[in-house]
């Protein structure tokens, strides 16, 4: 017993240690690329919305001095390069990214260049998914959900037939009266052409292969419940077939995110908002389950994007397309005090909806316990870090 002891208080070995330190590396490291490729994916999908805007803005006359990718302050900013009267930026915090058009030049703008540029971010939001989509259709085929085995999932206890014949739970069927099992109907079929007969069935039990012989009962039934095994194939589909499932899939999408956006605002559903903490975990998930997984996020996340740009509220697209129109309808601009209040009340908003989402992420991830002090954590730094830019706000009222 003492040797025993002894031998259980030994430290584990080097080799163990280190085994152990791979696998653990090798689990932060997975979790870690996943999250990376989220927020560059996330990134990246900011950029091309305004790189739409950007696009269109220069076709419609209008000036765009800075494209920033990233977000951060002006003495943050590395200037990449200057090509067609833009100054391209790279700034430090990945999430984001601005274009900043000239306002003379805007306003000196037809209607229609003016509500182009405004509606081209969310456009190349949904485009985005429809080429993702193409590309992996036409490349790796259009995935289909197919029947790998059909199994029993579980036993009668009214009908004792199958169990006293010696069927047992999770036995996949191979075979019934020689017909290869690849519906679930085909073993209710033939049951049902079988009554009071003898029927053989070939199983694989834990990877045994026996024969079982039993008779149905005067209505075809032998006390089973059939389940399936399902698993994900990829069809081969030509050019064209691929680019219409891109755009059935992106319609589907943007139908189910549509209908989403529209429960959050009637107040339902509103513990499943994320913010930018969840999206980057959950995308690390699906970027780390494969290449579908993570198009199918890049997809959606693009999407959500587009959907949520064109909200009519002020700081958004669609609220900058509901003031042009009612420009164009009054003949003149709203006030920079009406203008003012707008954005000012939508930020707020926000910023609100933001701190719901981030209590909702760290619900999941720290536990109600931690929570709560961690999101007036985060608030304090907010108010901390807005003190220069309202000071500076104040100083250019006064």
């Amino acid at each position: 017993m003492n040797e025993l002891v002894m031998k259980m208080g030994k430290r584990p070995s080097k080799a163990v240690l280190i085994v152990a330190a791979v696998v653990l590396a090798s689990i932060v490291s997975a979790k870690i690329f996943g999250m990376v490729t989220t927020l560059l994916i996330l990134s990246a999908l900011i950029t091309l919305h305004e790189f739409g805007h950007w696009m269109v803005a220069r076709i419609s006359g209008i000036d765009v001095p800075i494209f920033s990718v990233g977000l951060g302050s002006a003495n943050q900013v590395k200037v990449m390069g200057r090509a067609f009267g833009t100054e391209f930026q790279l700034r430090p915090f990945p999430v984001g990214g601005f274009i900043k058009p000239d306002d003379q030049s805007f306003a000196r703008a037809s209607f229609t260049g003016r509500a182009a540029t405004l509606a081209a971010g969310p456009a190349m939001n949904l485009l985005i998914p429809v080429v993702l989509f193409f590309l992996l259709f036409a490349i790796k085929g259009v995935p289909e959900m197919a029947v790998k085995d059909v199994y029993l999932s579980d036993l009668s206890s009214s009908v004792s037939t199958a169990a006293a014949a010696g069927l047992e739970k999770g036995d996949i069927f191979l075979a019934v009266e020689g017909v290869a099992i690849e519906k679930p109907e085909q073993i209710v079929r033939i049951m049902e052409e079988h009554k009071l007969q003898t029927v053989a069935l070939l199983v694989n039990h834990l990877g045994q292969t026996k024969t079982i012989t039993l008779v149905p009962n005067s209505e075809g039934k032998i006390g089973i419940a059939i389940g399936v095994h399902a698993e994900q194939v990829f069809k081969e589909v030509s050019s064209g077939r691929a680019a219409i499932e891109a755009f059935s899939q992106t319609a589907s999408l943007t139908e189910q995110t549509l209908g989403m956006y529209g429960q959050l605002f009637q107040g339902e559903n509103l513990d499943h908002v994320s913010s930018v903490v969840g999206i980057v975990s959950e995308g690390g998930k699906q970027v780390n389950g494969g290449l579908v997984a993570g198009i199918s996020f890049a997809a959606m996340l693009s999407i959500a994007l587009a959907v949520l740009n064109l909200i009519p509220l002020p700081i958004l697209d669609g609220g900058q397309l509901v003031l042009l129109a009612l420009e164009r309808y009054r003949g003149r601009p709203l006030t920079d005090t009406v203008r003012g209040y707008l954005i000012a009340a939508t930020v707020v908003f926000f910023i609100g909806l933001f701190f719901l989402a981030l209590y909702n992420d760290l619900l999941v991830m720290v536990g109600n316990f931690w929570a709560v002090p961690l999101v007036v954590l985060a608030l304090c730094a907010l108010f901390y870090y807005s003190l220069p830019f309202l000071a500076k706000l104040r100083a250019s009222k006064s």
